[in-house]
């Protein structure tokens, strides 16, 4: 996610450690955690908020083709069943 490699990371605890000071430095970093867990559980709730609702609207345009495929087979059966009644005709001519 970030590229901090390690002479970053030893900076920034060297400039935390002289900006807060020792004594406050454990309680600060203690309060950074909690605040980094509180973002990352946030993003996940959202993720998978965001995860849900898109399966959700796959799901329902499966099943909007699905009733459209259905409509047209009920509004024309017979074009299906005379199809495969010439193709056997024809079939039967050729021999």
């Amino acid at each position: 996610m970030f590229d901090i490699g390690f002479w970053e990371l030893v900076i920034i605890a060297i400039v935390a450690l002289l900006i807060i000071g020792p004594e406050r430095l454990p309680k600060f970093a203690h309060d950074a955690g909690h605040l980094v867990r509180k973002i990352r559980d946030f993003i996940q709730a959202a993720k998978k908020e965001l995860e849900e609702e898109f399966e959700l609207d796959e799901v329902d345009e499966l099943q909007k083709n699905i009733n459209q495929v259905d409509s047209l087979m009920k509004q024309a059966p017979d074009r299906f069943i005379m199809g495969d009644d010439n193709d056997e005709k024809e079939n039967t001519a050729d021999k």
